[in-house]
């Protein structure tokens, strides 16, 4: 697992509209080019909050992005 790896992904859903915009249309496709492990994908592509959070992802970025959550 790697921490920079899941941050760096929480930061560009942040910051990069675009991307996360991506991501809400085609998840899979949005990651597919990132380092993930299949832990680490798997809590993106179900918006487990909590899973990439004990995954290693910081908990102000986890709770900052708009509309990642699943509720």
């Amino acid at each position: 697992m790697s921490r920079y790896a899941v941050n760096s992904l929480l930061y560009r859903l942040k910051k990069d509209r675009e991307f996360r915009a991506r991501f809400s249309t085609d998840p899979r496709a949005a990651l597919a080019d990132a380092d993930l492990t299949e832990a680490e994908r798997a809590a993106f592509l179900a918006r487990d909050m909590r899973r990439i959070n004990e995954l290693g992802g910081y908990l102000h970025l986890v709770l900052s992005i708009p509309g990642l959550a699943v509720h």
